[in-house]
């Protein structure tokens, strides 16, 4: 599944890309991640729990950064376990920087990741990314551009059941329609 976009952030390419490699920091900006800690200089280590649905997992996990020129672009991989209902998640992100004008960074990032997560469709889990991308994009643009404010806690973790819901009716109309619509007669 491939997860992309683009946002922008009111502070220079130089502080926005100093506050995206420091992972430790950076992660306060993901909603769910918890116990972050660098291994080495390319490696953390740290901890996701995400709610989909009634469905809630927490992901063990490993982050290894795979190529970094700064201060345009980061490549890494992630994967993670979640051993009490065997899910497992792994996937490659890139993110690309650049400067359109002084004083503002526009970040690209793509998410190419794979998740096995109990008996929830693709409908649901892009539900789902798209909320905490939206969540974690709000807290970065927070972060950089108001380095002064007073630090919150974590971003809150997502209510996802009405997500699902909704994706769940989405798809059962979809059903409905295909088994009542009428069909074409072979010529």
């Amino acid at each position: 599944m491939i997860i992309e976009g683009s946002f922008t952030v009111d502070a220079p390419l130089e502080e926005t890309w100093n506050f995206l490699i420091d992972f430790e920091r950076m992660s306060v900006c993901m909603p769910g991640v918890e116990d972050v800690a660098r291994e080495d200089e390319d490696a953390y280590t740290g901890k996701v729990t995400v709610k989909v649905g009634p469905i809630s997992t927490s992901f063990q996990g490993k982050v290894i950064k795979t190529q970094e020129e700064a201060p345009h672009l980061l490549k890494a991989k992630l994967q993670g376990r979640d051993a009490k209902t065997a899910s497992m998640v792994t996937g490659e992100f890139t993110s690309e920087l650049s400067e359109p004008e002084t004083g503002k960074t526009e970040v690209a990032y793509k998410f190419d990741i794979a998740i096995r997560l109990g008996q929830f469709g693709q409908a649901v889990i892009l539900d789902t990314s798209k909320q905490l991308t939206d969540e974690f994009v709000a807290c970065v643009r927070k972060r950089v551009e108001q380095p002064d404010a007073p630090a919150e806690s974590a971003a809150p973790q997502a209510n996802l059941f009405f997500v699902a819901l909704r994706a769940f009716f989405t798809n059962f109309w979809t059903n409905i329609k295909s088994v009542f619509s009428p069909k074409k007669e072979d010529a």
